[in-house]
């Protein structure tokens, strides 16, 4: 009597949990540990959607509403979320390769220990973010909006940040060897005790930034503004320097 209870039990679950993924897209969700590869999710609203864990390889989810959706432990391969809405959503944990957030806006949204690679967030809106030691690799924020992104202890291999717009952002003991800020607006932005090795800040605006303590050996910064920038032992550049802490 009891084997047929038990076993009745678990039929029961496994129809509820496929009913779960089965569960159409619409705001709040909860596909948890679902299949969803391959799909054309392309303008559905998944505002505040559970979607931990979730496998979205392959899938279309440009121009979709995901305001404060979490994709915690989510599995996104070759992912399109262009011109997605995406504000607040959480992605911790995750595992994102190949996918595509350009023009998205991702304000607020949280990558803490994610892992990126050969990813792009170009012209994408990622204000007010945390990046916190997330892993970067190959990827491109070009033209993003990033002020007052968190990326302190975040690591970054050949990724590319030109012409951002990253005022304020935090990049304390993060990884930046070889990153490209070429033309990148970085007021008042913190670098210290960051590992800048042969990065290019070339005519970016660094103006009351800091990279106090940082390691700059091979660093360009060709024309950049260092007006008011506190520099790597402490001392504070002259306003109006350009290139060179003067």
């Amino acid at each position: 009597m009891k084997i047929s209870l038990i076993l009745l039990c678990l039929m029961l679950s496994f129809s509820i949990a496929h009913a779960k993924c089965d569960d159409k897209a619409q705001p709040g969700v909860n596909w948890t540990g679902c299949d969803k590869s391959k799909l054309d999710l392309s303008s559905v609203n998944l505002k505040g959607a559970i979607l931990r864990r979730v496998n979205f390889t392959n899938s279309n989810l440009s121009r979709a509403r995901l305001r404060g959706a979490d994709l915690t432990f989510s599995i996104l391969n070759n992912t399109n979320f262009t011109k997605a809405r995406m504000e607040r959503a959480l992605f911790n944990n995750a595992k994102i390769n190949s996918c595509n957030f350009s023009g998205a806006i991702l304000d607020e949204a949280r990558f803490s220990r994610t892992n990126i690679q050969q990813t792009n967030f170009s012209t994408s809106r990622i204000n007010k973010a945390v990046f916190y030691e997330a892993q970067v690799d190959n990827s491109r924020f070009d033209k993003a909006q990033l002020n007052n992104v968190n990326f302190s202890r975040a690591k970054f291999s050949s990724t590319s940040f030109q012409y951002v717009k990253a005022e304020a952002a935090i990049f304390n003991q993060a990884d930046l060897e070889n990153a490209d800020f070429t033309h990148a607006s970085l007021k008042s932005a913190k670098f210290e005790e960051a590992n800048l090795l042969d990065s290019i800040f070339d005519q970016a605006d660094l103006s009351k930034a800091s990279i106090r303590a940082a390691i700059i050996d091979g660093s360009s910064f060709d024309k950049a503004n260092l007006s008011g920038t506190t520099w790597v032992k402490y001392q504070r550049c002259r306003i109006g320097s350009i290139g060179t802490c003067e």
